[in-house]
């Protein structure tokens, strides 16, 4: 058993997650954080594939709401994120600027969670596979048998994964929690990561937002900064291609995906790597920012299905669930 009684737990090392930690740290709390991955970010991914370095899941970030914006003039001046443009080309090439701002991590978007791991007390390789309540205290169960038990828990998961962790104990939940929480969608996402021959037809600053099928956008990782040894190309399909071909062979994806991308790729592809993001965009968002359920224990449960599909929905989900959980504490 891990020694975390007097711990808050959470699971999950994406950005809601470490928002959360880092708020309940901040108020005085010890928090550990458990992740299946061997690294932290969940989709603020920066994938190294050859020689190319690709951000893999999200693209970049828009501020809508004051508390985000202070949060990211905070990662700004750490060196972890900047300013990327006001706005990207569309169908036809030409750039479309809007004057909203678009930020990026830097060199890549894992850099903000990275940024936001330290000093944290993050178990990487650390999978949970079971959730239950022992005297009035949390207890994760692992995958290799061990356990830790907590006074809190934030769960971080997407929401199909989160219910299956707690399916062993349905009581934890009130039965309307549970149907409502059930009854959340995701759409999938197909990224291919392309490293070409030379460079790219994406126009700066290096990226095309399409907003439909099959493909959704196309990033260009040299241009962004992200990939200064190689071209390396991210192309994002739509829901519904996602959908269609997510069991297809990678081979038949990969080939279906270049051939839409032929004009914005513009040099011959070296090589290419196919990812799957099952639980890329929830169909259906939770208009509050993160559900309590005041207990004893207390749990919170957060992520980009409450409030909004979108990194600055995730990172104030994290936020108000450490504001939720500190709250039930006190």
């Amino acid at each position: 058993m891990t020694d975390s009684s007097d711990a808050v737990l959470v699971v999950g090392a994406g950005l809601a997650g470490l928002v959360a930690a880092n708020h309940l740290r901040q108020n005085g709390y010890k928090v550990i954080i458990f992740e299946a991955a061997d690294v932290v970010g969940g989709r603020m991914a920066t994938t190294q594939f050859g020689d190319g370095q690709f951000d893999s899941g999200a693209q970049f970030f828009t501020v809508r709401d004051e508390r985000f914006g202070r949060l990211v003039e905070k990662w700004v001046a750490a060196g972890a994120a900047d300013l990327w443009s006001m706005g990207f080309a569309g169908t036809n090439g030409r750039p479309r600027r809007d004057g909203h701002p678009r930020y990026r991590g830097t060199p890549g978007m894992r850099a903000i969670p990275v940024h936001l791991a330290q000093g944290l007390d993050v178990r990487l390789r650390h999978s949970v596979t079971a959730i239950t309540v022992r005297d009035d205290q949390w207890r994760l169960v692992l995958e290799d048998g061990r356990t830790a038990d907590g006074r809190a828990l934030v769960l971080t998961p997407p929401l199909p994964q989160s219910l299956s962790l707690l399916a062993d104990s349905p009581d934890l939940l009130p039965e309307k929690v549970t149907a409502q929480l059930e009854g959340i969608l995701y759409d999938p996402c197909l990224a291919l990561l392309v490293e070409l021959d030379a460079s790219s037809n994406v126009p700066l600053p290096g990226a095309v937002q399409l907003h439909g099928e099959p493909l959704t956008f196309i990033g260009d990782n040299t241009q962004k900064g992200v990939s200064p040894a190689s071209f390396a190309v991210t192309i994002h399909a739509g829901p519904g291609f996602s959908r269609e071909h997510w069991h297809a062979p990678d081979e038949v994806v990969a080939n279906l995906m270049l051939d839409a991308a032929d004009y914005w790729l513009g040099a011959p592809v070296r090589a290419w790597e196919l990812l799957r993001w099952p639980y890329s965009i929830p169909r259906t968002i939770i208009e509050q920012r993160a559900m309590l359920v005041p207990g004893p224990p207390p749990l919170a449960l957060a992520g980009d299905v409450f409030g909004g599909p979108r990194v600055e929905g995730a990172a104030l989900s994290g936020l108000v669930a450490a504001e939720s959980l500190l709250w039930a504490l006190t």
